[in-house]
């Protein structure tokens, strides 16, 4: 049970306790106890769900009292939280974090999983083979301190590993046309609940959906969350008579939210941080895939960045992300040491982000080379 797991089973009491039918001191049991879970959990994912979903279910409602009740909480939920910011509170000051903790470098990931089938995507449930590292399988921590994975889930291929967003993972897997089919039925199963007035079912579904700006909600099996998503949406669909054009129009506002990373790393901006290649020393023939180093020197705005390495056969896969502080200086020497892929021959990627992880895809800088192994 991750932290996101628990904030979206806290954001589900939320939901019911808030749009559900059962008795009252019910309600405001599961309702304070979903409040506690969410924030406990400090996940910003679950919280931005819980808020769409009740905005959504109020709408539907059109209750002129609950709206004007909420509309004072959230007032006072406000100033109490300007008040905790200021004191320094961490739980409060983590939530309102705008950091996207590293999904920016599986978002590229992805994109480039894409890029290697463009027209039929990698596969449902084969993302995980193009975001897992050279070294294959990871699925926790063994005693040695280096991550194992048992033999028989070998094959598997990671589908554990995903997109930590919902349109770039129906992207990479379906392609275009799979994607457009998968969103028109979500637009679908939303019209149908918004014009039911199922105030439950439309802030369930709209909750999860948002979630998926940053996760990924609707991938069965799940701890539970995608599931009920899928038994909601089934309630809808049993409701749809024909196919509407507001099916259609909720369809693709979904995929234009949902996409943002494609549209955010689209969008010409001026980086605060630069950086520029001075030197390197990278092999282009090696006789083993293991410890493979690189000695670079760059030129950069003083500031905190990432340096990643990337391994790249018909889509690229993350070796090493190493966090540097330049502190008061602007040029710094750098030794990049991990374990490449066991083939032939594959182009290697070195790239420079910034620290602090936005939605923007795109490095400040990459330089790329091809290495052989000797046979």
């Amino acid at each position: 049970m991750t932290p996101i797991t628990l904030g979206l089973a806290g954001a589900l009491c939320i939901w019911l306790a808030v749009f559900g039918q059962a008795h009252r001191v019910w309600r405001i049991f599961i309702g304070c106890a979903g409040v506690s879970v969410l924030l406990l959990s400090a996940s910003r994912g679950p919280l931005l769900a819980a808020v769409v979903g009740i905005a959504a279910g109020l709408l539907v409602q059109s209750s002129r009292r609950v709206l004007l009740g909420v509309g004072l909480t959230t007032m006072l939920a406000t100033t109490l939280t300007m008040i905790s910011l200021k004191e320094g509170n961490s739980l409060l000051t983590r939530l309102v974090q705008s950091d996207t903790n590293g999904r920016d470098l599986v978002w590229s990931s992805t994109l480039s999983a894409y890029q290697s089938s463009p027209l039929s995507g990698v596969g449902t449930y084969l993302l995980g083979r193009h975001l897992q590292p050279p070294s294959g399988c990871e699925l926790w921590i063994g005693p040695s301190g280096t991550p194992v994975c048992p033999e028989w889930l070998q094959n598997l291929g990671s589908p554990w590993l995903i997109a930590h967003n919902g349109a770039l993972q129906q992207l990479a897997e379906s392609g275009p046309l799979g994607t457009l089919g998968f969103f028109i039925l979500i637009g679908s199963v939303v019209s149908v609940a918004w014009n039911s007035k199922d105030a439950l079912g439309i802030a369930v579904l709209s909750g999860l959906i948002a979630a998926t700006l940053i996760d990924n909600t609707l991938v069965v099996p799940s701890p539970f969350f995608a599931e009920a998503f899928w038994l909601i949406a089934g309630v809808q669909l049993s409701r749809m008579t024909e196919i509407k054009l507001g099916h259609g129009v909720a369809a693709s506002v979904l995929i234009i939210i949902l996409a943002f990373p494609i549209w955010v790393s689209s969008v010409p901006s001026k980086p605060t941080l630069s950086a520029q290649l001075r030197f390197i020393q990278s092999p282009r023939q090696v006789g083993s895939a293991q410890n493979y180093t690189v000695y670079s020197s760059w030129l950069l705005t003083p500031g905190k960045y990432r340096i990643v390495m990337r391994s790249c056969l018909q889509s690229c896969s993350i070796v090493q992300v190493l966090p540097v502080d330049t502190g008061a200086q602007d040029i710094i020497n750098l030794e990049s040491k991990a374990n490449i892929r066991d083939v032939p021959m594959q182009k290697i990627q070195l790239q420079i982000y910034p620290s602090a992880a936005g939605a923007s895809v795109l490095p400040l800088t990459t330089h790329e080379w091809t290495v052989r192994l000797k046979s």
